[in-house]
């Protein structure tokens, strides 16, 4: 995995449930956050109807990208929690938290019933989601990477990233499944509420296999004279430039999924014509695409580093934007996941290294605050806000590779923030880039392999 034999235990047992157990919360937790960009048509039917289709479909955006907007209140109480009390709690109560959210919204009547009141349960539900998922990514890639053997982080955290992309291709399959099993009238008026309630069950067997957890290892080795008394101020003050660089670096790999994969199939219907089924086939496809392909990218940068992948898939991004809008354009299915595919290469490289260097950017006393402002930040800028300035960009420019221009800016926000990042592959994780200050230069890269088993 790391270009160097592993021993018969590289990959010990708590190592594997650890990963099983992060796995299928971050599956559960982006199946339910998913499902409402994947149903937006028909949530804006019968949450925000109007006159205006383009209008009401642009509102039902709004209400997805606000949600990101209370992502880092959840990152604050659950990396808070992550640092003071342990991950192993964290993780156990979001899992629980989004899957309710995500059930309940199954049961809110439309606007026809209840009127204004609809879209302001609505609204509640996706802010309750959304300060699940602000807790969760941190908190499951701190205790990932934390349990991972020497040499194999970015292997640990690339299944974190594999499952969030198998949770939204689950969702966007349930679209398709919903639609094809009861026709497009029964889906668009109660069909669409159906995965909805698959949450439920879903969440209760993550908080099973949650809270047969132990807890990390790394957080276990914290001595309690070290521990963080304010660790959310401790990393404000001492680790912005981290949290500045995360969210530079967060911008092109949220911006792609969100555009090309959660707004695109919504694009492909409404603005170029596609069929429904074929537009959301393409959105599987490139989803099925990153869940694959981004495990051995990661083994790749565990053996050759993090920074060359941040910056080639960035500049691969910027670069194939705009061939893909045109591949797009084509409205051929095979050409569309081509092209999907192309920007999603880039896309892969950035986010196979992410969790396990967003880690190492930071100790471990303050890890899940650090990377949870970090990466909620970028996402609230960049994920949140893609598909609903991708839509509007379309309708101010009234063009249609409108979204191709704006993945190329985020590609070269992220560009930027690459060049400026440390080398992190040999950085201990127990005292992250910030103590290694001092240590053979301020590169740290130049640790050895022993200088991690030490650490």
């Amino acid at each position: 995995m790391s270009g160097h034999p592993q021993p018969p235990d590289a990959a010990p047992r708590p190592f594997r449930k650890a990963v099983a157990a992060a796995a299928i919360g971050n599956f559960i937790e982006w199946y339910d956050f998913a499902l409402y960009g994947f149903f937006a048509k028909a949530i804006a039917d019968t949450f925000f109807p109007s006159g205006d289709a383009r209008a009401s479909l642009l509102l039902t955006f709004a209400v997805f990208g606000m949600s990101f907007v209370v992502r880092p209140l959840g990152g604050l109480v659950f990396g808070y929690m992550g640092d003071r009390i342990g991950r192993r709690a964290s993780l156990s109560l979001i899992v629980i938290l989004i899957s309710v959210a995500s059930a309940a919204m199954a049961f809110v009547p439309g606007y026809d019933a209840i009127g204004i009141a609809a879209p302001i349960l609505i609204f509640a539900l996706r802010c309750v989601q959304g300060i699940s998922a602000g807790g969760e990514w941190a908190s499951s890639a701190s205790y990932v990477v934390e349990h991972a053997p020497p040499g194999r982080r970015a292997f640990a955290g690339s299944w974190q990233t594999s499952t969030i992309a198998l949770g939204m291709l689950t969702a966007a399959l349930s679209a398709v499944a919903v639609s094809l099993s009861m026709g497009a009238e029964a889906a668009a008026s109660w069909g669409w509420r159906v995965p909805f309630l698959v949450s439920l069950p879903l969440g209760l067997v993550g908080l099973y296999l949650r809270l047969r957890l132990g807890e990390s290892p790394e957080f276990e080795k914290v001595d309690p004279g070290e521990a963080e008394r304010r660790p959310l101020r401790a990393t404000l003050s001492r680790d912005w430039r981290s949290i500045l660089l995360i969210a530079g670096l967060t911008a092109a790999p949220t911006m792609c999924t969100y555009v090309l994969l959660v707004y695109g199939p919504t694009f492909l219907m409404t603005d170029l014509g596609m069929d429904p089924q074929q537009a959301r086939l393409a959105g599987v496809a490139g989803f099925a695409f990153m869940a694959v392909a981004v495990v051995p990218a990661s083994m790749l940068s565990d053996r050759f580093g993090r920074r060359p992948f941040l910056i080639a898939g960035a500049i691969w991004v910027a670069v194939s934007s705009l061939l893909t809008l045109s591949l797009m354009h084509t409205g051929r299915w095979y050409l569309v996941v081509a092209g999907l595919i192309l920007t999603l290469v880039g896309d892969v490289m950035m986010l196979a290294p992410q969790p396990a260097l967003f880690c190492e950017l930071f100790p471990t006393s303050r890890r899940t605050s650090g990377v949870s402002i970090g990466y909620n930040l970028g996402v609230i800028l960049f994920g949140g806000a893609g598909p609903y300035i991708a839509g509007t960009l379309v309708e101010v420019t009234a063009s249609t590779y409108a979204p191709g221009w704006y993945l190329m800016g985020g590609a070269t926000l992220s560009l930027i923030a690459a060049t400026m990042t440390p080398e992190t592959l040999r950085t201990s994780l127990r005292d992250g880039v910030t103590g290694l200050i001092g240590r053979r230069g301020n590169d740290p890269a130049n640790l050895s392999v022993h200088e991690i088993a030490e650490a």
